[in-house]
C-alpha cells in the first residue's frame, strides 16, 4: 500500500493523472480484501492489483475509459455482479470502484501520503455521486473498518505498519527482516554488536539499531512504541541477551497490551534451558505459554532463508488466530 500510495502522490506531483481502483466490498471468497487498489497511468503501465488475476484485465480496460473522460463508476465481478464474465474462479464477487485523480484530488493524496510515512493512523470516506464524481475527505478516526458503510460511502482505515523486531545481527535476522518487510511490517534490527549491526549487512529493513536489546525495548516500549500487533523475533542464541530481552517481551505487567508474537531462536535443549532461566527471572507459567520457542514451524528449513519461512508462517498463522497445536522444528543444525 505504502508502495502504491507513492506511486499515485509521485504521478500527481508530475502533473500527470491517473485511474484508480479500489476494491470497496467483497462477498464469500475472494482473493484480495476492500482497500486492495490497483493504479493504471497516462502511460497505460499498471501498478498494485485487486485480484489473484481473474479480473484485472476487465478492469484495466475500464481504467483505460476513465483516464480517456469516462465517469468514475463501481464494477462488479462475480456470480452476485452483473458481470458474470469475467469474474472470480474462486466463487466469491467484488465491487470496485474505478476512478480519475487528478489535481482535484492532490490536498487528499498529499495528507494521505503525509500520514503513512510518518506512521500515524488515517481514515478516509469516499463518496462516489449520482453525476459519476467521487468525493473524498478525511473523517475522525473512531476505529473504523474498511469497507461500505449503510449509506454507501466506501471508508478506507490507513493503519501503521505494524512493528517487528528482530534481535541479532545474523544472516537469519537479514533474511527474516527482508520477508517481514514484504509482509508489510515496519522492520528493526537489534544488537550491541557494532560490527555487525550496520545498515550495509540490513539493506531490506527500516531501522538497524545497535544498543542493547533490552533496554532499548524497554525504553521504545515506555515511547509507545509498540502495540498488540508487535512481534517480536530473538535470533541471538545468546541466553546473557536471550533472556533479559525475553523477559522485558513476555512479563505482560510491562505492556498495556502484549505483544502478538514472541519467538526465540534454539534447538530443543537451549530452549529447555532458556524457560529454566526465564522462570528464574519471574516469568510466570502463563506468560512462558505465549512463547514460540523453538521459533518456527516444522517444516523441514536449513538456513538462514528457510528459517526465515518457517518464522514467517508462524507468525502468519499467529495473526490469523490458526495455531493451535505447538509444531517445533529442533533446531540443532543451526
Amino acid at each position: 500500500m505504502n508502495a502504491l500510495l507513492d506511486d499515485i502522490h509521485r504521478e500527481l506531483s508530475a502533473g500527470r493523472v491517473v485511474a484508480v481502483a479500489t476494491v470497496v466490498a467483497t462477498r464469500g471468497s475472494s482473493p484480495r480484501k476492500p482497500g486492495a487498489m490497483l493504479a493504471v497511468h497516462e502511460d497505460h503501465s499498471v501498478v498494485g492489483s485487486i485480484s489473484g488475476g481473474c479480473v484485472e484485465g476487465a478492469l484495466y480496460e475500464t481504467a483505460l475509459e476513465v483516464l480517456a473522460g469516462g465517469a468514475a463508476r463501481i464494477e462488479n465481478y462475480g456470480p452476485e455482479g452483473d458481470l458474470i464474465a469475467p469474474g472470480l474462479t474462486c466463487g466469491g464477487s467484488l465491487s470496485v470502484l474505478v476512478e480519475l485523480v487528478d489535481v482535484r484530488s492532490r490536498t487528499f493524496v498529499d495528507v494521505l501520503h503525509r500520514a503513512i510515512h510518518a506512521e500515524r493512523p488515517i481514515v478516509s470516506e469516499s463518496v462516489l455521486s449520482e453525476d459519476g464524481q467521487v468525493r473524498h475527505r478525511i473523517i475522525t478516526d473512531e476505529g473504523q473498518q474498511t469497507g461500505l458503510t449503510k449509506s454507501g460511502a466506501f471508508v478506507h482505515r490507513f493503519d501503521p505498519r505494524p512493528r517487528m523486531v528482530i534481535i541479532g545481527s545474523t544472516d537469519f535476522a537479514a533474511e527474516t527482516g527482508r520477508l517481514g518487510n514484504r509482509l508489510g511490517f515496519r522492520v528493526t534490527v537489534c544488537d550491541a554488536r557494532p560490527v555487525f549491526t550496520t545498515r550495509a549487512r540490513f539493506p531490506d529493513v527500516d531501522e538497524v539499531m545497535c544498543e542493547w536489546p533490552s533496554d532499548w525495548v524497554a525504553r521504545e516500549r515506555a515511547g509507545g512504541g509498540f502495540d498488540s500487533r508487535s512481534v517480536f523475533i530473538v535470533l541471538t542464541h545468546d541466553p546473557k541477551i536471550d533472556v533479559p530481552v525475553l523477559v522485558e517481551c513476555l512479563d505482560h505487567g510491562r505492556w498495556s497490551d502484549p505483544p502478538a508474537y514472541v519467538g526465540a531462536l534454539g534447538s530443543a535443549t537451549a530452549d529447555a534451558n532458556r524457560r529454566r532461566d526465564l522462570r528464574n527471572a519471574g516469568i510466570t507459567t502463563s506468560q512462558l505459554e505465549s512463547l514460540h520457542s523453538p521459533i518456527g514451524f516444522a517444516i523441514g528449513n536449513q538456513g538462514p532463508a528457510e528459517t526465515a519461512v518457517a518464522i514467517a508462517a508462524e507468525i502468519i498463522s499467529s495473526r490469523r488466530n490458526a495455531y493451535s497445536t505447538a509444531t517445533y522444528v529442533d533446531q540443532n543444525n543451526l
